[in-house]
């Protein structure tokens, strides 16, 4: 059996379980987190019962050919590894993983009030606050201050990643997709987003 590591495209662990290589083959065939069961003696296809399923996006071996690691995205109603129903066998996510879940509940079902319930219904709110967000944390110098900002721009960001059913995942992604480019943009600023922006400002 192979000790393997589950988690996130993002990197973040989800949980350890077992490989065999019968399951490996199962896994890459089926493109789901198929793992070996010690307890039943078997497979283990991940969300069969519990309806919390994963998409497997790639398997890599560590540094000494002895460990596996399963890179998936963690799917279901509440996405969630644990039998607790958790996405992680840590107990619950932090930073943006746990906004992201917050977001997406809240997508669901806000309470009556909720500041996010109204950046999900007026577009024009959302999208000056992410203006606003971002020229404030352009202008931030000071360490703390620039943490600061940032925190507003991500929780605005993913909101709008929420309204549009973008996930961090996704986000990732792209990201990687960039990484492996051979030809970049030159990126410069574009004159006219500066003076959009700028409007928005202006309000």
């Amino acid at each position: 059996l192979y000790t393997t590591v589950v988690t996130t495209r993002s990197n973040e662990a989800l949980g350890l379980v077992y490989s065999s290589h019968q399951s490996i083959i199962a896994a890459l065939q089926s493109g789901r987190g198929v793992y070996y069961s010690r307890s039943r003696n078997g497979l283990w296809r991940k969300g069969d019962t519990s309806g919390n399923f994963q998409t497997l996006h790639r398997i890599d071996v560590d540094c000494d050919g002895d460990a596996l690691r399963f890179m998936v995205t963690q799917r279901g109603d509440v996405p969630a590894f644990c039998h607790l129903e958790e996405l992680t066998c840590w107990g619950p996510p932090h930073g943006v993983r746990h906004l992201e879940q917050t977001l997406t509940a809240r997508l669901v079902a806000a309470p009556e009030g909720s500041y996010t319930k109204r950046l999900f219904e007026d577009g024009e709110l959302l999208r000056d606050k992410l203006v606003e967000e971002a020229q404030e944390l352009a202008e931030a110098e000071e360490p703390r201050h620039v943490a600061e900002e940032l925190a507003d721009v991500l929780y605005f960001a993913m909101v709008k990643a929420a309204k549009a059913g973008v996930s961090l995942d996704d986000a990732i992604v792209e990201l990687d997709k960039r990484r492996r480019k051979v030809t970049r943009r030159k990126g410069d600023s574009k004159a006219f987003r500066i003076a959009a922006g700028g409007g928005v400002l202006k309000k």
